[in-house]
């Protein structure tokens, strides 16, 4: 039998706090060598990439992979799943509005395990559509002091900033950045945006933007003065990650599977964490739909 679970569907069925839970879960499970995901691979053909990222989820006894072909004519994006134990049972997903809610779930998650308050200064870099649900993530964990949205387009931040029935400012420069305890940045820039001296002494960065090597959020110097940048998949950050691949100590990096089960071993006043997307997540993210849709048990 297989199922087909459309992006309504998702928008319906995939709640933002039980995805950020389940995706805590998926990556302890992760590094405690029960799950598994490999890294993105690329095939780059007449000006067209297809994309695989497969991926195993102990927990519920799944497997499945998100994949997308990007090209001229645009993209469509598509998780499978299947269940293990009965491997008639075929999932598939639209999966634009999964991953968008998926995107935003983990950053949040990575940002609580590091910042402990509840009232925290948020600074959004980006406005365009993973941005919301970037906000709605922390909305969910946080109460945010203060809120800030940056764009290189400003008409582009106040626009954003009118959609949400908060107080979050558009800003024309990021000088707010030396008061903010949390700062993401979800953009395609292909050259730094922000560099260390803007920063604030103790902050927590997430990197959501770029998962191509030609694309750069934050410079050099951000990483390399950063107490650890921590990498969502290692060998995915080595292919894909300007910010990772460039850094000039390498020790600094720990995966998060790893970090996820050791955190009391690292210092942490000043963090980093690198983002660009791995299958886990997005079969973490479609089982909440499946077992809140009662497809799945």
């Amino acid at each position: 039998m297989i199922y087909y679970i459309t992006d309504e569907d998702v928008r319906k069925n995939l709640d933002m706090k039980q995805c950020i839970d389940e995706l805590r879960d998926a990556f302890i499970s992760y590094g405690n060598k029960k799950s598994n995901a490999s890294a993105r691979d690329r095939i780059f053909n007449n000006g067209m990439i297809f994309n695989t990222m497969p991926a195993y989820y102990e927990k519920y006894n799944i497997a499945g992979l998100k994949t997308y072909v990007a090209s001229k004519n645009g993209v469509r994006f598509m998780v499978v799943i299947f269940d293990v134990s009965d491997p008639e049972k075929v999932y598939i997903f639209d999966a634009n509005t999964l991953g968008q809610i998926r995107t935003g779930a983990l950053s949040a998650m990575v940002t609580s395990l590091l910042i402990k308050k509840k009232n925290i200064n948020f600074t959004l870099i980006g406005s365009g559509f993973q941005a919301e649900t970037q906000l709605k993530a922390m909305l969910s964990i946080y109460n945010l002091s203060n809120a800030y949205v940056y764009s290189r387009n400003y008409d582009h931040a106040l626009e954003f900033s009118k959609k949400f029935n908060l107080n979050i400012k558009a800003v024309r420069d990021l000088s707010i950045l030396k008061e903010s305890d949390v700062i993401t940045s979800i953009t395609d820039s292909v050259s730094p945006i922000f560099d260390y001296s803007m920063l604030p002494d103790h902050y927590h960065i997430n990197l959501i933007g770029s998962n191509l090597p030609k694309r750069r959020e934050a410079a050099g110097d951000v990483m390399d003065n950063s107490d650890i940048v921590i990498a969502e998949h290692l060998e995915q950050s080595m292919k894909e990650s300007a910010e990772i691949i460039e850094m000039n100590n390498k020790n600094k990096i720990i995966e998060l599977k790893d970090f996820i089960i050791n955190m009391d071993k690292y210092k942490t006043g000043k963090t980093v964490f690198k983002s660009m997307g791995i299958g886990l997540e997005d079969i973490a993210a479609g089982y909440i739909v499946l077992k809140n849709m009662n497809l799945i048990k």
